[in-house]
């Protein structure tokens, strides 16, 4: 944390008023008493100012990796709290830093307060923490984080000490799943032989077993023999006879809106995935070839999340919306374009 700023707070203000009240009375009344107690009480001030400060300045932060969740639901943002202990000598922990620290997200009036120096576990040793802040979005999209901000009064709560935290970092929000319809083709069968057909989302698949393999990470999970797990502790996966029925391409009918389409596609996606199927996509500008796994799960629902009408951001690598922003660019353009080409005229 390198910018740290420190202010009075409202107590803190009052604290002063009511110090240089006392001088001033002790002053015209020429009572020593009450100026030493006004030296005092502005000493406590100064003094507390470079401990709230000193307290807070500690602290070492470091942002986690944040896992994608659907919109109008709620992620959590993990922020490692780090104490810097300066001191080298054995009584590490009264050099630690203490009291509250309240996180908010910038412009956002929710605050989320932590306790700082709790033991973890019962461990007293244990000098980094994990704070779990929440996080919500109501659009899908791929979003730069907010600038979250960090805030301390500690130890008398006279002084506040905060900084704001720009972490660079990108959230994948994805689309809303929604249960119902869609069209699954074949994708092991040429253009010209294909059959589409509308199929419910709960259809389960009628593959025989075939094999035992062993488990690789990103398979699913119900396909797991737990028996053989708990006996030797190897981990199997069951392979089946007909794969080629797994191997679908998920599509949605022209005439469903954009964003029905992709809530359902988003939910066969997931529904997919969890039965270990292969699958792909291709709807509008998207195309992706049927596979498994979680890595080709994020794919397909990075794709749909970041689909806008006939264009789709994935493709382009152009993760952040900034539609807002380019659609006043093209307005502006189309605005302007009329002017210049008066201007050139009249110059000609």
């Amino acid at each position: 944390m390198n910018n740290i700023f420190v202010l009075p707070t409202g107590f803190g203000w009052a604290f002063i008023i009511m110090s240089l009240c006392l001088f001033l009375l002790g002053t015209n009344y020429q009572n020593n008493l009450m100026v030493l107690l006004s030296y005092i009480l502005l000493s406590v001030m100064l003094l507390t100012l470079f401990y709230t400060h000193q307290n807070f300045a500690r602290l070492a932060v470091k942002s986690m990796p944040l896992a994608p969740f659907h919109c109008h639901q709620s992620g959590t943002f993990y922020l490692a709290v780090v104490q810097q202990d300066m001191s080298g000598g054995k009584d590490n922990l009264s050099k630690q830093s203490r009291g509250n620290i309240v996180a908010s997200w910038f412009g956002h009036k929710t605050q989320y307060p932590f306790i700082l120096g709790a033991k973890d576990n019962g461990n007293a040793q244990h000098t980094t923490q994990r704070l779990p802040i929440p996080i919500t979005h109501r659009t899908r999209g791929v979003y730069t984080l907010p600038r979250l901000t960090l805030a301390c009064d500690f130890p008398l709560g006279l002084y506040k000490c905060w900084t704001h935290l720009d972490f660079s970092a990108e959230v994948v929000v994805y689309a809303k799943p929604l249960k119902g319809e869609v069209i699954k083709v074949s994708a092991s069968n040429d253009e010209s032989e294909q059959n589409t057909h509308n199929t419910a989302s709960s259809a389960q698949s009628s593959s025989d077993f075939h094999s035992l393999t062993d488990y690789k990470e990103g398979l699913p999970l119900n396909r797991v023999v737990w028996k053989q797990v708990a006996k030797s502790g190897d981990w199997v996966v069951k392979e089946f006879a007909d794969p080629l029925q797994l191997k679908q391409l998920l599509s949605v009918d022209a005439n469903v809106e954009t964003e029905t389409a992709i809530s359902l596609l988003t939910f066969q996606v997931l529904e997919q995935s969890q039965q270990g199927n292969h699958f792909g996509l291709k709807y509008q500008s998207i195309d992706i070839e049927p596979s498994s796994g979680e890595t080709h799960t994020h794919q397909c629902l990075t794709a749909l999340a970041c689909l806008r009408n006939t264009s789709s951001p994935f493709e382009n690598n152009a993760y952040i919306n900034r539609t807002g922003n380019n659609a006043q660019e093209v307005s502006h353009t189309k605005k302007t374009s009329p002017a210049k080409k008066m201007s050139k005229a009249a110059r000609s």
